[in-house]
């Protein structure tokens, strides 16, 4: 399948790569990962792929199910768990390209990246600021702490509040919407008294302050 969408699998490597240049130009950036687990990384590969022909977003992809299995289980470092697909973006639309996957890919499952943030809590898109390898078939074992400084885009979900339960201080209002273990609330901040939007999780629960993300609710 790879050979049909001209990415190639270089020899002993876990990776595979497209047939165009590798465009990076900075040490530091956003990174975006779709993660995948074995029974959908086939076609969660053939769509991203398949989008790619249009985009052709600068990226690596795992070269085969045998690897994905190792990786998801650990095998190359937990730091590497879930890293299906690593994109690139340009530096300066990485907001409209994590948007654009999520349209695509929100309601797919995969693995959690946990050197990541879920975008929009979707369950296999991922996104972190970090150092930007020059050879990109080498795994990224260098820091995963890096603050994105200010002359980067500014995407506002990174600086959203996350908690792991709901503080007390919030008194939730009503329910707006809810599916499985998902869901988004209208909810008071005690302290403040502003009503804000509370959008949770099975994995952690992020606040969202009304009115700003009003529209984000749908």
């Amino acid at each position: 399948m790879l050979k049909e969408y001209s990415v190639a699998r270089y020899e002993d490597s876990i990776w595979a790569f497209p047939d165009y240049p590798h465009r990076i130009k900075s040490n530091y950036g956003w990174k975006i990962h779709i993660s995948a687990i074995l029974t959908n990384a086939i076609q969660i590969a053939r769509k991203f792929l398949t989008l790619n022909q249009k985009y052709h977003f600068d990226l690596k992809i795992i070269s085969s199910i045998p690897y994905l299995e190792q990786m998801n289980m650990g095998y190359f470092g937990n730091s590497q768990v879930g890293k299906f697909i690593t994109i690139y973006p340009d530096q300066s639309a990485v907001t409209e390209t994590l948007e654009l996957l999520y349209y695509y890919f929100h309601n797919d499952v995969g693995i959690r990246v946990g050197s990541d943030i879920s975008y929009k809590q979707g369950l296999n898109v991922y996104y972190r600021y970090g150092t930007l390898l020059d050879d990109v078939r080498n795994i990224d074992k260098r820091d995963k702490k890096l603050k994105p400084s200010s002359n980067v885009e500014r995407i506002y979900d990174y600086r959203l509040e996350r908690y792991n339960s709901l503080p007390t201080r919030y008194l939730i209002l009503k329910a707006i919407k809810q599916k499985g273990p998902s869901g988004v609330l209208l909810a008071l901040d005690l302290q403040t008294k502003v009503k804000v939007i509370i959008r949770y999780a099975e994995r952690n629960t992020i606040i969202l302050r009304a009115p700003e993300l009003m529209n984000e609710i749908g």
